[in-house]
């Protein structure tokens, strides 16, 4: 057996060997199980749902396999999960189950900032002010959870994303902290049946969005609910807001739509500061008073100002044109006016339809199309509605009117309907109705080509 007998050197050639093959054996059935995975739950990674562990390591671990996998879903299951900022990525969908709660840390210092890839500044406002809002500005874009430059991203419920009423004193106004979500220069993305409450600014921002879907989403709290400063091919349906701000706001909107919402705000329903075109509002119900406070100014109750207030300008320049806006089977419930289009002198206007909608107990402004320079919107058509208006029994508010600039004007002087600039006003079928007494007119007209 004298052949058989092996070296000390050859039989650790051999065990180097044979550990080798199984080291190697190992990792390829590590590849190929979580090229498999499809659903990676963050307690496998760490997470801890006590409401107290900072789990901001491992769910974003937990995003990145699923990320480099090739997709599929991050579980946040029953618990509450305290977190800083989560980077969600492309064709990751993350899912709050029943009873799950995503609750950002309330450590500032856990919060990183979305980076723009290009110049966004077309989309800042208010520059120089206390409500300065700049893409570039790494305070104004920090946020829970950022989804850049991605495609097929998501984020589902039935759970709860709690922004937890977060303050930064250096924040905007001194008071304001990160956002929920942004969502940024990505396409293909879904937010749906989920709930974010206490946001410590805007629950959800987004920068130029194409194919954007937010359905069956309830905001309660914070600031604005949803703000998107560009997006195309990309709709709101069947979501519920009750914000101490703006509902919806944003602009640079190209083929949207918000159909079947109900909004509720201590400010505006729906306000819209950069032009559009072919937006389509839909079915919606906006209801005053406001439930959520606003928290800047820290009133409770405040009546709900605007349902819709289309003002591209409003918050900085925002030169460039409307058109094909279309108001449709909308409902509005003790607003400060149901409807109020302004336009800039570097705005102009096509088209404009308000269609089957009420209007009931207004409470100060008239429904109004116009602007207060030379811009001009070219037709508005009203047809089969019913606006009702609570009358002021101030004989004096015609004197008033007449001693004050048109644009300083507390009130309208007719109240009803006021129009200004616009090549021809179509009214069909539609009634505008008084609830106790009025010294205004109903409806005025100035420098109207056609009615």
């Amino acid at each position: 057996m004298k052949g058989m007998h092996l070296q000390n050197s050859q039989i650790k050639t051999i065990i180097a060997d044979n550990m080798r093959t199984l080291t190697i054996t190992a990792m390829l059935l590590t590849v190929m199980s979580c090229t498999s995975q499809t659903v990676w739950d963050i307690t496998d990674y760490g997470a801890i749902g006590d409401g107290l562990s900072d789990n901001t390591l491992a769910i974003n671990r937990a995003v990145s396999l699923c990320s480099q996998a090739g997709g599929g879903t991050v579980l946040i299951p029953e618990g509450d999960f305290v977190s800083g900022t989560v980077f969600l990525k492309s064709g990751v969908t993350l899912k709050l189950e029943q009873g799950a709660r995503l609750s950002g840390s309330l450590d500032l210092d856990a919060y990183a900032s979305y980076i723009p890839s290009k110049d966004l500044s077309r989309y800042d406002s208010g520059t120089g002010t206390a409500n300065q809002n700049c893409a570039s500005d790494s305070s104004w874009c920090r946020a829970l959870i950022i989804a850049a430059n991605t495609s097929g991203a998501a984020i589902q419920g039935p759970g709860i994303i709690d922004g937890r009423n977060i303050e930064d004193p250096e924040g905007e106004e001194g008071i304001r902290g990160p956002h929920t979500i942004i969502i940024a220069e990505s396409g293909n993305l879904s937010i749906s049946d989920i709930t974010i409450v206490n946001s410590g600014n805007y629950a959800i921002l987004g920068y130029e969005l194409d194919n954007a879907r937010f359905e069956d989403v309830n905001i309660s709290g914070g600031w604005d609910g949803i703000h998107l400063r560009g997006a195309v091919n990309s709709g709101i349906f069947n979501s519920r807001f009750t914000t101490g701000d703006d509902c919806i706001a944003g602009g640079w909107w190209e083929n949207f739509t918000i159909r079947g919402c109900h909004l509720n705000s201590s400010c505006n329903g729906i306000r819209m500061i950069m032009p559009s075109e072919r937006l389509s509002i839909r079915d919606c119900l906006f209801e005053g008073p406001g439930l959520a406070p606003h928290r800047t100014s820290s009133s409770t109750g405040k009546p709900m100002l605007y349902g819709i207030s289309l003002e591209p300008g409003g918050w900085g320049p925002a030169p460039g044109r409307l058109d094909r806006i279309s108001i449709c089977g909308c409902s509005f419930l003790k607003t400060l006016s149901p409807i109020s289009v302004t336009l800039q002198d570097d705005n102009s206007c096509g088209k404009i339809l308000i269609e089957n909608c009420t209007a009931l107990n207004t409470w100060r402004m008239a429904l109004s199309v116009k602007s207060w320079g030379t811009a001009r919107t070219d037709k508005v058509t009203i047809r089969n509605c019913l606006f009702n208006f609570d009358g002021i029994p101030d004989p004096t508010i015609p004197e008033k009117m007449a001693s004050l600039p048109f644009d300083q004007w507390p009130y309208f002087p007719s109240w009803g309907a006021w129009f200004r600039n616009i090549g021809e006003v179509i009214i069909k079928n539609t009634s505008f109705t008084l609830n106790g007494r009025d010294y205004r007119p109903d409806i005025l007209y100035d420098n109207v080509g056609k009615w």
